[in-house]
């Protein structure tokens, strides 16, 4: 019966001690632990076994080829238009890769969980905001490097201008795809089930499908928006 007593005090006591953890040293430890998985995530390459650069070359290798189709992938699927928006189904899906609205998504979870006292609601918004801000940076800068020509342009899937800050010019990789799945992975591993997989993934591959089919990215952007997208959300 002692030995319960203590051991009900001890554990009463580490409660307490959770529930007195203030807003501001909530937004450190979360602060702290951004910057901690953010270092992980881009120093990465610099801890890869042999194994794992075959697969990085693998890949790269993979979405080179994949650009020799993009054309033909163009013609099967793409309409007549050079706008993102249409008016139709596709606009849904093509909203879901907007980054502005993801943030505000991811920002007002944190927020909701930080001044509700709801740990797991606060930690959810923080993993979505770390899966957007290390995927979104690193998209940034690859689409800033290549300066790839979109298909509307008629210059072909072959047409890279080099160092471009111009989005009319940063095809590669696709933003709205890597928003999709950094998003989607995040919610639908959280939730651990095939349902929230099927509608997470499902919702991104919409995503990707829409930019296609609107004439503002190629297959192979796509491809590599999605491989951003998981690998900042796992």
């Amino acid at each position: 019966m002692k030995s319960f007593l203590i051991l009900f005090s001890l554990l009463t006591t580490l409660v307490s001690a959770q529930s007195d953890i203030t807003i501001p040293q909530k937004l450190l430890n979360d602060g702290l632990i951004f910057l901690k998985d953010g270092g992980q995530y881009f120093t990465y390459p610099l801890r890869m076994n042999s194994c794992e650069f075959l697969y990085a070359g693998a890949i790269a290798a993979g979405t080179y080829g994949l650009m020799y189709n993009d054309q033909t992938m163009k013609d099967a699927i793409g309409r007549e238009t050079i706008k993102t928006l249409n008016g139709d189904f596709w606009d849904a899906p093509t909203y879901y890769g907007f980054v502005q609205y993801a943030n505000i998504a991811a920002f007002s979870t944190y927020t909701v969980g930080l001044f509700s006292g709801e740990d797991e609601i606060r930690k959810v918004g923080r993993m979505l905001i770390q899966s957007l801000s290390y995927s979104g940076i690193t998209v940034m800068f690859i689409r800033t490097l290549f300066g790839r020509e979109r298909p509307y342009s008629g210059e072909g899937p072959w047409a890279f201008t080099g160092l471009s800050f111009d989005n009319e010019i940063q095809s590669f990789p696709s933003g709205h795809c890597t928003v999709a799945f950094a998003f989607s992975t995040v919610l639908a591993e959280y939730f651990d089930s095939i349902y929230s997989r099927v509608f997470f993934y499902g919702l991104g591959s919409l995503t990707a499908y829409a930019r296609i089919l609107n004439n503002q990215h190629w297959f192979s952007d796509i491809l590599m928006g999605f491989l951003i997208g998981i690998s900042g959300g796992i």
